[in-house]
């Protein structure tokens, strides 16, 4: 009996003392983020109406870019990548860019590859990555996929 009067004490102690404000819950509610990205394709041409252009490479399997998520963040980050539209092989959806790359002076780089089967389509591209606060930042770009020569 005396023991479960102590048990009880010590945890009614234990519950009062989570009444306390938790200064790691404080601290991330008062976290700011000033933090940004921008995601680019430095190689292709942006229409007036804010879309890239890729020309396809007749004779070739793939054609390939490069894609850059600019930040204003120190150190190295990771940034995630995916695309809204891929390509079907069998049963398996595969993604038109590397799903991962770290920044170096605030810049990521991943490839975006097409395959001939995507001529006309729009491919939407998104990059995040999620700061110290938790907040996750994202963009993204569309490319069209052209072959006119």
């Amino acid at each position: 009996m005396l023991r479960k009067l102590i048990s009880c004490i010590f945890i009614c102690v234990l519950l009062t003392g989570c009444d306390v404000e938790n200064p790691l819950v404080n601290e991330y509610q008062e976290c700011e983020s000033d933090f940004e990205m921008n995601v680019t394709a430095p190689d292709l041409e942006l229409d007036e109406n804010g879309y890239y252009k890729m020309e396809w490479i007749e004779g070739y399997t793939q054609t390939f870019t490069t894609l850059n998520a600019v930040t204003n963040t120190e150190g190295y980050n990771n940034i995630y990548w995916d695309s809204y539209n891929g390509i079907m092989y069998g049963e398996e959806f595969v993604s038109c860019v590397n799903p991962s790359s770290m920044t170096n002076n605030g810049i990521a780089q991943t490839i975006m590859a097409v395959w001939e089967e995507m001529i006309g389509d729009t491919l939407t591209i998104y990059a995040g990555f999620c700061d110290w606060c938790q907040i996750q930042h994202i963009d993204s770009l569309s490319v069209v996929i052209k072959n006119e020569f």
